[in-house]
């Protein structure tokens, strides 16, 4: 497992080298992404007053010196600064950060809970009634629009029962700002972002189950006279939960990235939302800070769920090791 961890980790260095040149690159080149216009605007820019900024934010250099330098600062933790407002890109970070996280977790969490459960009902009733119902649930689910979604559960939610109740019970749409908001914030905007990725975990986990309950080894277990409690969890589960659980870490590593349209729809201070404006002023020193930090996220992320089949299923082993 330790040969297993280090080689993963050593597979990340070309990975971040490649992704963030290909981001330092397209950030500095692409039609619209001069600096120097963005922080004075277009009109006031003089030959001198171009030469003094390029001068202080070391524009006047190769790119692959400032691409050294980024690497260098970044080994410091120093992510740069913000073109269009002049603060850290760390601070930036530090601040919107928490949102987006904690707006994860509440999403992950309705994946996890509704998404395994449906699934794992649907397989145990095929055929019936709830089979149908879950299946045509699922199906409506992912069919969505993520944004329209979004917009019908604020309506419903925040205005329509608002009006029928007198105000007795709503839930808020929007204005998390500030400081991390109380539960209520996080119910609309957790269900819209969970609701399609809640869909495909109910099926994945569905179609892995009914194959599991087909194996021969599960024939014998009921052979024994094992129950079907200790049939699902001590046999089935483990095994189908494996594609499941590569699924809900894979879409969280995506839900860490920031979630642009659940968070623009909600008018949600994360980290989607940041780099949405950050690319709408073209300050592209808060993207190139923003997707650096969600890179390791996400990489930590594959990691921890790479190492979580061994607790699932114990005959895996990585590497070829015996540990």
């Amino acid at each position: 497992m330790l040969k297993y961890i280090i080689k993963r980790i050593l597979q990340f260095i070309p990975v971040f080298f490649g992704v963030t040149l290909i981001l330092f690159l397209v950030a500095n080149y692409m039609p619209g992404s001069d600096p120097v216009q963005m922080k004075v605007g277009e009109k006031h820019v003089t030959p001198e007053l171009r030469k003094q900024i390029e001068q202080d934010y070391g524009l006047n250099r190769p790119w692959y010196i400032q691409y050294g330098d980024y690497l260098a600062k970044l080994t410091k933790g120093d992510l740069g600064v913000s073109i269009s407002t002049g603060r850290k890109v760390s601070d930036i970070i530090l601040e919107k950060y928490p949102f987006t996280l904690n707006l994860a977790l509440v999403a992950i969490a309705i994946e996890i809970v509704i998404g395994i459960c449906a699934g794992v009902i649907s397989a145990l009733k095929q055929r019936t009634f709830l089979d149908v119902l879950v299946t045509l649930a699922t199906s409506i689910s992912v069919s969505l629009p993520v944004f329209w979604l979004g917009l019908l559960l604020q309506y419903f939610f925040g205005i329509f029962l608002k009006q029928q109740t007198g105000g007795a019970f709503y839930l808020p749409i929007s204005g998390a700002s500030g400081v991390l908001p109380s539960w209520e914030y996080y119910v609309l905007p957790g269900i819209t972002l969970a609701a399609v990725s809640t869909a495909y975990g109910a099926r994945i986990m569905r179609s892995q189950l009914i194959e599991v309950m087909g194996m021969d080894y599960i024939r014998t277990a009921k052979a024994k006279g094992l129950s079907g409690r200790q049939i699902l969890f001590h046999h089935e589960m483990k095994n189908a939960l494996i594609p499941v659980v590569t699924f809900i870490g894979l879409d969280f590593g995506a839900m860490l990235a920031g979630a642009v349209l659940t968070e623009t729809v909600f008018n949600w201070p994360g980290i989607g939302f940041t780099i949405y404006r950050a690319i709408m002023a073209r300050d592209f020193q808060v993207v190139i800070g923003c997707v650096t930090v969600i890179l390791f996220a996400v990489m930590i992320i594959n990691l921890l769920v790479d190492i979580s089949y061994a607790f699932l299923d114990p005959r895996i082993r990585f590497g070829g090791s015996e540990e």
